[in-house]
C-alpha cells in the first residue's frame, strides 16, 4: 500500500485536534507535513491530501482553490468560509451557542451579552445559536475598535469596561473562546466588577491551560477538537480513495461544559434562595433534602419550596440532583479519581445508584461519558 503524503495547514495549533490527526495517521501509516504558521502558500508540495483550516488568510484561500483545480482532495476543519464548497468536518458552533444559552438559563440569568475580538463566520454561527431570536448585545472589538487601538490593552479595558458597568446585571456573558473569556474577566476586573456575581462569563474550546489559571477559573464549553481531527482525517482518506465529497459537513457536538467559579452562579433574587444555594454547594457530598435546608435558612419548608419554583422553575430536588450531576461531570472528565469516589463525592452512599441515575439524567453510563 503506498503511503500517503498529507498537508496539515492547520492553525492556531491545538494540540488536540493535531493529536486526533495523528491519531488516525499512526493508524493507517500516514506521511504527514505539518505547517501551522501560514504566511505563503507552500509551493512545489504534491502530495495526495490536505487538511487544513480556512481562515482570513488570503494565501491559503488561494492556495485551496488551486488544488481544487488540480483535483486534489480537501478537508477544511472549520467553516470561516461558506462559499467554498468543501468537505468540512467543523465543530457544530451554532449547537455550541444554544448550549451556552441552555446553561445560564438554567441558572435563572436573564440578560445576555457576547463578546469577542473577531468577527468571521464560526463568530457569527456560535452567537447566532446563542441569541436565538432575541436582541443579545453583540461587543466585538475589530468593529469598533480604531486601527490603532486594535492591539492597546489599556484601551481594550476601558472599552469594555464601560460597557460592562452599564449593562443590566446580573450579566450572563458569552466569549467566543476560552483567550477571549480571559480578556472579558480582566476587564472586569479592572472595573470593580465581580465575578460571577456582577458577570457571569463563559468561554469556548475547553482550554484548561487558560481557564484553569485565572483570578477566578473559567468555565468553558468543550470543543471536541480530537474527534474534528480525527474524523477530518478519517474523510480525507476516503476522498483519496475517490469516493464522492459528502453534500453536507459533518459537524461534531460539544462534549458538554465544565463548570468553574466563572458560572458557578444562579441568579436569584430571595435572599432565602441564595442562602439555600449555598448550602446545597457547601454539603453536596452529604445527604440532605429540604428539611434541612429550611433549617439553614430559617424558614418552612414549604416556603423554601414555594421560592425554588417561583425563582428557579423547579424544585428543592431537582436543583440538588442538578448540582450533583454537574459536579460528577467534570470530575469524571479527570482519571484521578474511580466512578465509586465520584459517587461518594456527589452524595451517593450507593455507586450502582449513583450509575442508574447518571444514565437516566444523560443518556450514558459514568463509564461511557468518561471515554467521551
Amino acid at each position: 500500500m503506498k503511503r500517503r503524503n498529507v498537508l496539515i495547514l492547520v492553525t492556531p495549533a491545538y494540540q488536540p485536534r493535531l493529536a486526533g490527526i495523528a491519531r488516525y495517521a499512526r493508524q493507517h501509516g500516514w506521511q504527514l507535513t505539518i505547517l501551522d504558521r501560514i504566511a505563503r502558500k507552500p509551493k512545489g508540495w504534491n502530495g495526495d491530501g490536505v487538511l487544513v483550516t480556512l481562515r482570513d488568510n488570503p494565501e491559503t484561500v488561494a492556495f485551496v482553490k488551486s488544488l481544487r483545480r488540480r483535483n486534489k482532495p480537501v478537508v477544511d476543519l472549520t467553516f470561516n468560509h461558506p462559499e467554498m464548497r468543501l468537505p468540512r468536518v467543523s465543530g457544530d458552533h451554532a449547537a455550541m451557542g444554544r448550549l451556552a444559552h441552555e446553561h445560564f438559563a438554567e441558572r435563572n440569568f436573564h440578560h445576555f451579552a457576547w463578546f469577542s475580538t473577531n468577527w468571521l463566520n464560526i463568530h457569527k454561527l456560535r452567537y447566532e445559536g446563542f441569541a436565538g431570536q432575541d436582541s443579545v448585545p453583540r461587543w466585538v472589538i475589530s468593529e469598533e475598535a480604531p486601527p490603532d487601538r486594535i492591539d492597546d490593552f489599556a484601551w481594550f479595558e476601558r472599552w469594555l469596561g464601560a460597557k460592562l458597568r452599564t449593562a443590566p446585571k446580573p450579566l450572563a456573558l458569552l466569549a467566543y473562546d476560552d483567550a477571549d473569556a480571559a480578556r472579558a474577566l480582566g476587564a472586569c476586573i479592572t472595573a470593580g466588577l465581580s465575578v460571577p456575581d456582577d458577570v457571569a462569563i463563559l468561554g469556548i474550546g475547553g482550554d484548561r491551560l487558560i481557564c484553569e489559571n485565572q483570578p477566578v477559573p473559567l468555565s468553558s464549553i468543550e470543543h471536541d477538537q480530537g474527534r474534528t481531527g480525527y474524523e477530518g482525517a478519517e474523510l480525507l482518506d476516503r476522498l483519496m480513495d475517490g469516493e464522492p465529497p459528502p453534500r453536507k459537513p459533518l459537524l461534531i457536538p460539544p462534549r458538554g461544559i465544565t463548570v468553574r467559579a466563572s458560572t458557578d452562579f444562579i441568579a436569584a433574587t430571595s435572599p432565602i434562595v441564595r442562602h439555600a444555594l449555598e448550602y446545597i454547594r457547601q454539603h453536596i457530598g452529604e445527604s440532605f433534602g429540604l428539611a434541612q435546608i429550611a433549617a439553614a435558612t430559617g424558614v418552612s419548608r414549604a416556603t423554601v419550596a414555594r421560592l425554588f419554583e417561583q425563582e428557579l422553575g423547579r424544585t428543592v430536588g431537582a436543583e440538588i440532583l442538578r448540582q450533583r450531576m454537574n459536579i460528577a461531570k467534570t470530575l469524571l472528565k479527570g482519571d484521578a479519581l474511580s466512578i465509586a469516589e465520584i459517587a461518594f463525592r456527589v452524595g451517593f452512599c450507593n455507586p450502582a445508584y449513583f450509575t442508574n441515575t447518571f444514565r437516566r439524567e444523560t443518556g450514558k453510563t459514568p463509564k461511557s461519558w468518561r471515554k467521551g
